[in-house]
């Protein structure tokens, strides 16, 4: 009972402090990791002189995308709690039809934690429903197990198509962002407030 109570507590606990992580703003220069140079949501005005296309004012703005695994290792002799495994989106759109899309993959079994971050810069343009995101830089940093070195390099580059709509999220009543690729498989954001 009490490894069960100390395992939902440290997920707790590493859900907000994954949360929090994501939601955190470094500087605007656009080379702080894991998240910095997020925009500031605004509204469309039609302008479209260096974007990849008219944006909805509904679409401007920062949104995100969490998943926090439920289950979390503890150090058995310290009773310390090793970091949550998760995953974590930050997306964010310009007026402008610019976007910026910050990841994090962090995994730890034991005492022993990897974790990856991408930066992933470009333009989305929208047709009706139809959203296209064509990245121009992708930069990818990882930290392995183990290791204080990280390594960072360029990303591949990979246009993604999708459709959005607007939905109400089933526990909090507020809004989502739902996209539907071709192949059907969703993802869904909130707007970070």
């Amino acid at each position: 009972m009490r490894s069960t109570m100390r395992t939902r507590a440290a997920a707790v606990v590493g859900a907000v402090l994954l949360a929090g992580l994501l939601t955190a703003c470094g500087d605007d220069d656009g080379d702080g990791y894991p998240f910095a140079g997020g925009g500031v949501p605004g509204n469309s005005d039609g302008n479209n002189d260096k974007g990849g296309g008219k944006v909805p004012a509904d679409l401007v703005g920062k949104w995100s995308t969490t998943s926090i695994s439920l289950t979390q290792y503890e150090d058995a002799m310290t009773g310390a709690a090793a970091p949550t495994n998760g995953t974590g989106i930050i997306l964010t759109i310009e007026s402008d039809g610019s976007y910026t899309e910050y990841g994090l993959l962090q995994n730890t079994v034991y005492a022993c934690s990897t974790k990856l971050t991408t930066r992933t810069e470009g333009k989305v343009s929208v047709e009706g429903a139809k959203t296209t995101f064509k990245p121009s830089k992708v930069k990818t940093r990882m930290t392995g197990c183990g290791s204080s070195d990280e390594s960072e390099k360029d990303g591949t580059k990979v246009t993604r198509v999708a459709t959005y709509e607007f939905t109400k999220d089933s526990y909090s009543g507020k809004q989502v962002l739902k996209f539907t690729d071709d192949k059907g498989q969703t993802s869904q954001y909130q707007p970070v407030d």
